[in-house]
């Protein structure tokens, strides 16, 4: 028997680009994390180009009776995207003008787990014993790194307002986005026949294991917050299943609204869409 907790919410803009993959004939389960495009576009159902990729991934995934090979689906709903653009004229050859999306999904064997991811949404394993193993990577932290130690530096030297510290890390986002789907940067889902290339993708077996969990970056916890004698995935990934994942949320929140000009914890918006989910096992008897 699983047993499915998820949990989204949006963040401080009008609609939630975060979205949740459940499709329990075809075991598959996720997290989508979407990416608007630096072109400003709205549809006319008042949509962001990070909602409809999103949605759109969302809706391939979850209209599957059955999942063949996860990479492939990967890359049949990166081509729907594509489509998507093309009928509203979207340039393909301009990346600042791209819609995309991050993914973490996973597929559910009898016996093993499979999963695909690509951005920087996290799957950490859990195990009977307590051990945590990271199944994925931040693609983005590389790039990310540059522009938090920007930020921080703002705020020594005195800013001590959101939006002028976001003017002093702006240029170096735009620049990150020109870096999606390349050697130098990180994937995405966002149309480009290139973004299969940088997918991540595998399976474990499911001995012992005990709780999968999926999180889009805006239920990170702040790196400042983390005890020194713990990984940050190990702590992270403990808070949660003690203390379920809306409540974890809503620590977080607390965090945020405490701190919503992010001069204590370094981030581009108070508050980011927060969206997770954690797969329960029940493997207690292996």
């Amino acid at each position: 028997m699983v047993i499915i907790e998820q949990f989204t919410l949006r963040g401080i803009h009008f609609l939630n680009e975060d979205a949740l993959i459940i499709n329990e004939r075809a075991a598959l389960y996720g997290v989508l994390d979407g990416v608007s495009s630096i072109v400003p576009y709205l549809s006319d159902k008042k949509e962001t180009g990070g909602f409809i990729a999103a949605q759109a991934v969302k809706n391939y995934f979850e209209s599957l009776e059955r999942a063949e090979q996860l990479i492939e689906h990967a890359a049949e709903a990166n081509q729907k995207l594509r489509e998507l653009m093309l009928k509203a004229n979207i340039d393909m050859e301009k990346k600042d003008g791209l819609w995309g999306t991050a993914m973490a999904l996973v597929r559910l064997h009898e016996d093993r787990l499979e999963f695909i991811q690509t951005g920087d949404c996290m799957i950490i394993a859990v195990y009977q014993d307590g051990a945590v193993r990271p199944l994925t990577w931040r693609q983005v932290a590389h790039l990310e790194s540059s522009a938090i130690a920007k930020w921080e530096e703002g705020v020594s030297q005195g800013l001590s307002s959101q939006k002028d510290l976001h003017e002093t890390v702006i240029d170096t986002i735009r620049e990150n986005r020109f870096k999606s789907n390349t050697d130098e940067g990180y994937g995405v889902l966002n149309g480009e026949p290139q973004a299969v290339r940088f997918l991540e993708y595998g399976n474990i077996n499911k001995s012992r294991l005990k709780h999968v969990i999926l999180l889009t970056d805006g239920l990170f916890w702040p790196p400042k917050d983390i005890p020194v004698d713990q990984s940050y995935w190990e702590y992270t990934a403990q808070r949660i299943l003690e203390k379920g994942l809306e409540q974890y949320a809503h620590d977080l929140l607390g965090i945020e609204e405490a701190d919503p000009e992010c001069l204590t914890h370094a981030r581009f918006k108070k508050s980011d869409d927060k969206t997770g989910m954690v797969v329960h096992l029940n493997n207690d008897d292996d």
